[in-house]
């Protein structure tokens, strides 16, 4: 079982080079498996511009043949960082996409959404991951009938600035999606461009892999809810009743918050 508190701690990891690496792999019944972890690492150094050096990319592949025997036919997710001897496979309880993520952080969004799909009731339904995700699509609904300023947060740029001010209490966020930004190197603001990211020009702006990533684990370290969509609302899903209009319309906005 997937708990806050384990999500939480993979969130509060950070290193200062993108050497954290996040696989969210199915594990078939019979079939090689470091060789697609092998696929997905060399994606997930391409995308991020710095390729895993060859010693930890090997490091990590000596370690997932447990995974293969012991969870035959479900997905796992995989996190993992060589120089500070991190290792840790967490069956999923539903199958998600494959994935692979290199960043100074790691990719837990995914586990995020594994760890909603828990919450809900009657996991024998076929419409599980529909209602996973009605939390999340009604916190967006609801943060967006709200009157601007104050509170609300709507967009990126929006919520960037929103989580760099100060704590956050729910943060909607899809599943999936990099998006490369900057962060202050004295105060930690947030932007998506180096030159507007701090008006303290005497600091350099750093680059961070992935701004959304750093919003979901600042929220949940100062005790803030993250929210995930992505992958389960579909309206021609057999036996899945119709999300209301202002559901679908609050998600189209890459990220929401309430302060």
């Amino acid at each position: 079982m997937i708990t806050r508190a384990q999500i939480e701690k993979l969130g509060a990891l950070h290193a200062v080079e993108p050497t954290m690496l996040s696989l969210h792999l199915a594990v078939p019944p019979a079939a090689n498996l470091t060789a697609r972890a092998g696929e997905l690492i060399a994606a997930a150094g391409a995308a991020c511009g710095q390729p895993l050096a060859a010693r930890d990319r090997n490091w990590v592949l000596e370690k997932l043949p447990p995974c293969a025997r012991d969870c035959p036919g479900r997905t796992v997710a995989v996190f993992a960082c060589a120089g500070s001897g991190l290792f840790e496979a967490i069956p999923l309880p539903c199958p998600l996409p494959e994935c692979g993520v290199l960043g100074v952080r790691l990719h837990i969004r995914p586990l995020l959404l594994a760890w909603q799909r828990c919450l809900v009731p009657d996991q024998a339904s076929s419409d599980v991951a529909w209602w996973s995700e009605v939390p999340a699509r009604r916190t967006a609904a609801t943060i967006l009938a709200m009157p601007p300023g104050g509170r609300p947060a709507v967009g990126l740029p929006a919520c960037l600035a929103a989580v760099s001010a100060g704590p956050v209490q729910t943060l909607v966020v899809p599943v999936d999606g990099l998006v490369p930004g900057y962060e202050c190197g004295r105060c930690g603001t947030l932007s998506l461009d180096a030159d507007t990211c701090c008006p303290d020009w005497g600091t350099a702006a750093l680059p961070v892999p992935d701004v959304i990533e750093e919003m979901v684990s600042r929220v949940l370290e100062d005790g803030g809810d993250v929210l995930v969509a992505g992958g389960g609302w579909s309206r021609d899903q057999p036996g899945c009743p119709n999300p209301p209009a202002p559901y679908t319309s609050a998600i189209r906005d890459p990220c929401a918050c309430i302060r």
